[in-house]
């Protein structure tokens, strides 16, 4: 089979092909990201022979895989130093891997490259320009693009942004808003009050920008929080800076006014969060199936077996997650499957654990929020018991929903302390405690599991990588003595970054310990 890769920036690997007389597998990954790379990470560990196992990742971005999460940040810090005068320009993205990585690794990254089809036929993908590649196994990891809203004015003639709108989906997104803010500092408006689009207000606000949200909902965040919360987090907005407009949608942009169906926000910026749609052309055209993303079984196969397709664009049981956790909980099952290493693995479905740490403000949600309080959330109509401490004032908010002694979700502002608990007994469905206004207020005696003294090996301390605190315990006795050090050795805090506290506290207690 061909395997033969287009133009674009190519750390070569070792490329596909005969070796003696073994013939090697070859799986070939569509799409660079952050599923697409613990993916890759993930095979080579399983099988580090590239003679029995080729690897190819193929993605359309020209930078190498990096952390897609901490974009906001980026902007936000190289805006700052824009606003202030500062020279340097946009601040680089945070590389998944240091250089020379996919080299050492024998892994073939292309970046800067796209693929136009894929050939269930003949097993091969086709690249712009025509050439085209062989596969054994194909991964599709193509991500999800952002939600363009129905915005008079917010296109121009040749179907890209208008000048001053933007989104923040991907480093050449960061690069192009870093390079606007700093010739046009004055006010931005944010379209969307999801994580995304709250993070980089937070974020923008804390670079000194003056920020204001519309969002098309009664409060923001409707996904995940009740509408106490969302009054709540108004509040801890206004005091970060930060304007909110609820119930709102915008009809048109002219350039220096974003007008809304009441109202107006004049600025030179409009930043698009409005959420995002799985990356799915490539497996339609290719006839496989294709619900909200790609339908995929609980081996993580596609309609066909030679194909699979994991993170953003997955559709697992009706559910596309679009949270980087799962689609790395996805990555190592399938990794596991590909290279021999457990072909029994599966993927059930992961927890709804999803945490904002932004600039001054600390969102989390966990599970789903019953709706009717005095319905039914379990099954059986059994009741939901909800326990909830408001303090609009402070910008704290706690609420906890449980079902038959078990924690079924939970929604946190500004109430930090309880977090790990609370996440243990969901994640786990363990018992909760009687009071459970301790667990939410930190009281030693309903949290002290969650010292690092006395917490469980067992507890997870950085959720999006599942390290526990026993895996970081292990790698400080190996040798790693710090917190970069135990990032490198572990992946904690390369996520979303929410864990970089505990583990700051992990690492002061091995310390002490001696």
């Amino acid at each position: 089979m061909s395997a033969e890769v287009g133009p674009g920036r190519t750390v070569p690997g070792t490329p596909p092909g005969p070796t003696g007389p073994q013939v090697r597998r070859h799986v070939v990954i569509v799409g660079a990201g952050m599923a697409a790379a613990r993916l890759a990470e993930e095979l080579r560990a399983g099988e580090p022979d590239p003679t029995r196992l080729s690897i190819t990742v193929i993605g359309a971005e020209a930078e190498e895989p990096y952390n897609r999460i901490m974009l906001s940040h980026a902007a936000a810090a190289s805006g700052a130093a824009g606003a202030s005068g500062a020279a340097g320009g946009a601040t680089p993205v945070a590389r998944l891997k240091p250089a020379g990585w996919w080299e050492r690794h024998h892994i073939a990254l292309h970046t800067s490259t796209h693929v136009t089809a894929i050939d269930r036929v003949t097993c091969e993908v086709e690249l712009a320009g025509g050439a085209r590649t062989g596969y054994d196994h194909l991964v599709l990891a193509t991500g999800a693009a952002p939600r363009i809203p129905p915005v008079d004015g917010i296109r121009s003639s040749d179907g890209g942004l208008a000048p001053g709108v933007f989104t923040l989906r991907d480093a050449a997104g960061q690069r192009k808003l870093t390079a606007h803010l700093a010739a046009h500092p004055g006010p931005v408006a944010i379209v969307g009050a999801g994580f995304i689009g709250l993070e980089v207000a937070c974020a923008l606000a804390a670079a000194g920008h003056d920020v204001v949200v519309v969002h098309p909902r009664a409060w923001p965040m409707n996904g995940c929080l009740d509408a106490g919360a969302g009054a709540v987090l108004v509040r801890a907005l206004a005091a970060l800076g930060v304007r909110t407009v609820t119930g709102a949608r915008a009809t048109s942009w002219d350039g220096s006014t974003l007008r809304l169906d009441d109202g107006e926000v004049h600025c030179r910026t409009v930043v698009l969060t409005a959420g995002s749609a799985p990356r799915t052309d490539l497996a339609r055209d290719a006839g496989l199936e294709v619900g909200h993303g790609v339908v995929v079984d609980d081996e993580l196969a596609t309609s066909d077996p030679a194909i699979s397709a994991i993170g953003d664009c997955a559709q697992h049981r009706g559910v596309v997650s679009g949270l980087v956790a799962p689609a790395w909980d996805q990555a190592v099952v399938l990794a596991a499957r590909l290279a021999g290493t457990d072909p029994h693995a599966r993927y059930v479905g992961g927890t709804q654990v999803t945490r904002l740490k932004a600039h001054g403000l600390d969102v989390v949600a966990l599970g789903e929020l019953a709706e009717d309080v005095y319905g039914s959330a379990g099954g059986d109509d059994e009741p939901t018991e909800v326990t909830t401490l408001s303090e609009p004032a402070r910008g704290r908010y706690a609420r906890v929903d449980v079902v038959a002694g078990r924690v079924v979700g939970a929604a946190l502002i500004g109430h930090p302390e309880p977090v790990g608990t609370l996440t243990q007994l969901y994640e786990n469905a363990l018992p909760v405690p009687d009071d459970v206004v301790s667990v939410i207020l930190g009281r030693a005696e309903a949290v002290a599991a969650q010292t690092p003294s006395t917490m469980p090996a067992a507890a997870v301390v950085c959720r999006c990588n599942g390290v526990s605190k026993g895996d970081l315990v292990a790698a400080w006795t190996d040798g790693a003595r710090d917190r970069d050090a135990l990032a490198e050795s572990t992946r904690a805090g390369t996520g979303c970054g929410g864990c970089s506290a505990a583990v700051e506290g992990i690492c002061g207690w091995l310390a002490a310990a001696g």
